[in-house]
């Protein structure tokens, strides 16, 4: 369905919404990766409390299946 959108709120466009997920992509990937140092690191030196490290990885991920998933279609 098409619905009308008023014509005071900026739409941006195919190429810079494709843009804008390619970055969030990056983004999710470096937060993924910097929660998997984090967690290696804290394993070494033996604390416990990882949660940082798993919010991290989590939200790394759910970016990168949301803007994943929005690239494909």
């Amino acid at each position: 369905m098409n619905f009308p959108i008023p014509s005071f709120i900026p739409v941006p466009g195919a190429e810079t919404m494709r843009l804008i997920s390619i970055i969030s992509l990056i983004a999710g990937i470096c937060v993924t990766v910097a929660g998997v140092l984090f967690l290696f690191l804290n394993k070494r030196k033996g604390n416990k409390k990882n949660t940082l490290a798993w919010i991290l990885i989590c939200v790394g991920v759910l970016l990168i299946a949301n803007h994943g998933i929005q690239l494909i279609f």
